[in-house]
């Protein structure tokens, strides 16, 4: 039977917690009991009571004994997420031993988990020390889970524009208006457009033609500082001319969509490993006016850049075509006549499609119940306003409170309430962010990611996911 550890008291505040459980039978009652961790079965530590007791080489059922299940590296209000696999299911109440776990073989394995942040969480990765053991009749077991926080969280990322390629900013860097340099440099080949995986890892477009034209960066090497490798990086022969890449995006299966010159190109999550050239699986062709990539919560995929923006249903991402998109979307700003470009763009959590028109330096929402429409549609805008005249605004971001982010004029980067986002003005009247941060570290025209990306968003990092 597999076995569940809830973690429903959780006690916090400490630097190690032991946990104690209630042990449920098989016919639903429950009784004092300890959870322990499953899978093989191992010898038991040095003093955990003796040898195991075994019946024909196979971990033997009879008795009771003691497990431990020791957390360490969490912060205070952060609880663990374990599963305890074995003879029966406990549920996590206290700090303490688990007495009177019935003998056999158990496993434990450890979710990641991450705290509470107004701008972006820190994401905690555990590893289990000798998660497989046998529980004989009189043992005591302890299992450690040491939490670690994943490097690349915690922090808004950009192509920085400069001679360290990336620029991030730690969360309480950014939390109100201010001057400050990036957190954390890395000099390493990355620009135009960055995305993250669900394991941390940065994807960037190489910025020059002498680089590769996709590169990735593991999530451990980006806590500090410094000259970077990427680990992965390739090139995509098949795409010959220029500008090869404009943007990228995972779709929900951890596909990776480049939009470019060529139309758009899909290399397969099986195929985004190590350094030889890769073979596009999907190719949508025909699309020269192309620039940002976004996937709705239905797996559609959305492409801007040129003078309507354009759905491509998710039934048809599987395979390669040149036919007309789904819908093809004219959109008007909510004030005046002007005419919008949707660039780049991002969702928020209610579906709505936000979009940044970089001629025009406009910010602009598209109701969610309008993108649900098929063939040549016109729309007006729910809400738009301009930023300064003189900002590039590019590829935008939402925080964990709904705060979308842009870059700005050179040395600067905002994020936009969601009181501002829910206005619009007349050309004439620019608005500038709520939280508008000056760094030297960074130039202009830059895009904005998070890791992890809100709840609630269709994007494949984020956390937790749908």
């Amino acid at each position: 039977m597999t076995m569940r550890l809830s973690l429903l008291v959780p006690v916090l505040g400490l630097t190690s917690l032991s946990l104690i459980a209630v042990a449920c039978s098989t016919d639903g009652s429950t009784s004092d009991g300890g959870g322990g961790a499953g899978g093989a079965p191992t010898t038991p530590e040095a003093g955990a009571g003796g040898e195991p007791t075994t019946e024909g080489g196979a971990c033997s059922s009879d008795g009771t004994g003691t497990v431990v299940i020791d957390v360490s590296g969490l912060p205070d209000g952060v609880a663990p997420d374990v599963t305890l696999s074995g003879v029966h299911s406990y549920n996590l109440l206290e700090s303490g031993p688990l007495e009177g776990a019935e003998a056999g073989t158990y496993a434990v394995t450890a979710a990641r988990v991450f705290d509470a942040d107004p701008r972006v969480r820190t994401v905690f990765d555990a590893t289990v020390t000798a998660p497989s053991f046998c529980l004989a009749d009189g043992d005591s077991h302890t299992v450690k889970v040491v939490y670690t926080a994943i490097p690349s969280s915690n922090k808004l990322w950009m192509a920085s524009d400069m001679d360290a390629e990336l620029a991030a900013y730690s969360s309480s860097a950014i939390a109100e208006t201010g001057i400050t340099d990036a957190s954390v440099a890395i000099d390493g080949p990355g620009s135009t457009s960055i995305a993250f995986d669900r394991d941390g890892n940065l994807w960037a477009v190489g910025p020059t033609v002498g680089d590769d034209l996709l590169v990735r960066f593991k999530a451990a090497s980006l806590g500090e500082t410094g000259t970077r490798v990427p680990d992965v990086h390739f090139n995509v022969p098949e795409i010959d001319c220029v500008p090869a890449v404009n943007n990228i995006a995972f779709d929900a299966d951890g596909n990776l969509w480049l939009s470019g010159c060529s139309g758009l190109h899909r290399i397969a999550s099986t195929d985004l490993t190590g350094t030889s050239d890769k073979i596009a699986d999907v190719v949508l062709d025909g699309l020269t006016d192309n620039d940002g990539l976004a996937f709705d919560s239905d797996g559609n995929l959305w492409v801007g850049g040129g003078p309507k923006l354009q759905r491509f249903d998710a039934a048809r991402l599987g395979s390669s075509d040149s036919d007309p998109a789904d819908l093809s979307l004219a959109v008007t700003a909510a004030i005046g006549t002007n005419q919008l470009v949707a660039a780049v763009m991002a969702f928020d959590k209610a579906g709505n499609l936000w979009a940044i028109d970089e001629g025009g330096n406009f910010v602009f929402e598209i109701a969610a119940s309008a993108l649900s429409q098929t063939g040549d549609k016109a729309v007006k805008a729910e809400h738009s306003f301009v930023v300064d005249v003189r900002a590039l605004p590019l590829n935008p971001a939402f925080d964990d409170q709904s705060n979308l982010w842009i870059s700005l004029v050179s040395g600067t980067f905002g994020g936009f309430s969601p009181t501002q986002l829910g206005m619009s003005k007349d050309t004439g009247a620019p608005v500038t962010p709520k939280i508008l941060i000056t760094s030297d570290s960074v130039g202009a025209g830059l895009p904005i990611a998070f890791f992890p990306a809100p709840e609630g968003l269709p994007l494949y990092h984020s956390l937790p996911q749908p």
